[in-house]
């Protein structure tokens, strides 16, 4: 046995942060680790993990003091040798005086939101080279780790020619920093142009009423679907001709490299996490973020030069399969926690199918 690792993620949401928290578990389990996970009753945490050593918990708030008697006791229990953190509401929790004992703190960074609390952990993982730098910059005193996400992929044939019509595809939580707005707004451009097509948004969230209203605002009613939350990503992506990110921040983008893996050519916002997957612009078409003009020209570009497309889905594929898939994933996060555990500070450079990873000491 490798150690214990407590595994927390106490939110409700079904996103890519929450299977995040899933995935380490996983990870960690199958390279050996002894390790628990803590989460929201009804969360992705409490369905995925099956038989896996689990322990729900619903809180208040980030200060519960209920919920951080209940984390002491399973930790004073299972005794950890690190707790990752995955969210402020486990990182508020588990700073508590009496919560952590001996346990080293990891606080897992999924975006750009550095709370105070961070002085006090014993370091954070860092899902990109861009959270790690707004980190350094907002706290150089943090001891920072980058492992860039991971997940299950699988390889799907890259489709010979699009649908008719051809079905453009976009995933994630229907909240206001995805803008879902934009992708519909570029909808209405094509269709004046007369492009035929489909649109199809797989998710939920609290902007679902603004978009249906703009979609019926547009006249769009026959062009987009919304088809609510997805169990089965690969199901989705094997339906869709083109997947478009339109986000005006994405710290990763897990459903990008998801879909990538599927052979499915993308478009997406030039924003930090997408740009750095798509290694600005070798394996996937960019647009300006924020712009309906750039986006219905990059959807209309990759559509005109479907074989230049093609290619691009083939490249991207075979790039997604061998950086981002579970087993490399998994090689990056028990690599890192286990120089964690050993090192002040190092830096390795991994084999050319996986981004090099760091831990830094704190500056």
């Amino acid at each position: 046995m490798r150690g214990r690792i407590l595994n927390i993620m106490l939110a409700s949401g079904r996103g890519g942060v929450e299977t995040m928290a899933l995935r380490y578990h996983e990870a960690l389990h199958a390279e050996g680790y002894d390790v628990m996970s803590i989460g929201h009753p009804k969360g992705v945490l409490a369905d995925g993990l099956g038989g896996l050593r689990f322990s729900a918990l619903d809180t208040l708030c980030n200060h519960d003091p209920i919920a951080a008697l209940r984390i002491a006791q399973i930790v004073r229990s299972f005794r950890p040798d690190t707790i990752l953190m995955h969210g402020n509401r486990a990182t508020g929790l588990c700073l508590m005086p009496f919560v952590a004992g001996e346990a080293r703190t990891v606080q897992v960074l999924h975006n750009r939101c550095y709370k105070p609390h961070l002085k006090r952990v014993d370091a954070a993982m860092c899902v990109s080279a861009n959270v790690s730098q707004g980190l350094a910059e907002a706290y150089p005193e943090v001891r920072r780790i980058e492992v860039s996400n991971f997940a299950h992929l699988n390889a799907r044939p890259v489709k010979l020619r699009p649908g008719r019509p051809p079905v453009i595809g976009a995933m994630g939580r229907l909240h206001e920093v995805k803008r879902f707005d934009l992708l519909i707004e570029s909808a209405a451009r094509l269709r004046d142009a007369g492009c035929d097509f489909t649109l199809r948004i797989a998710g939920e969230g609290p902007e679902r009423a603004a978009l249906e209203a703009l979609v019926a605002s547009l006249n769009l009613g026959d062009r987009v679907e919304f088809a609510g939350w997805i169990g089965d990503p690969q199901a989705f992506l094997s339906e869709i001709d083109l997947f478009v990110v339109s986000s005006r921040y994405e710290s990763f983008g897990l459903v990008l490299v998801e879909a990538m893996a599927a052979g499915v050519p993308v478009v997406s916002a030039d924003i930090d996490g997408p740009s750095t997957v798509l290694e600005g612009g070798r394996y996937g078409t960019l647009f300006r973020g924020g712009n309906a003009d750039s986006l219905t020209e990059a959807v209309t570009a990759v559509f005109a030069d479907w074989n230049s497309a093609l290619r691009r889905a083939r490249r991207a594929q075979g790039h997604a399969l061998a950086t981002y898939g579970f087993v490399a994933g998994q090689r990056r996060l028990t690599d890192a926690l286990r120089q964690l555990h050993h090192e002040d500070s190092f830096w390795i450079e991994a084999p050319a199918a996986a981004p090099a990873y760091a831990v830094f000491a704190a500056e």
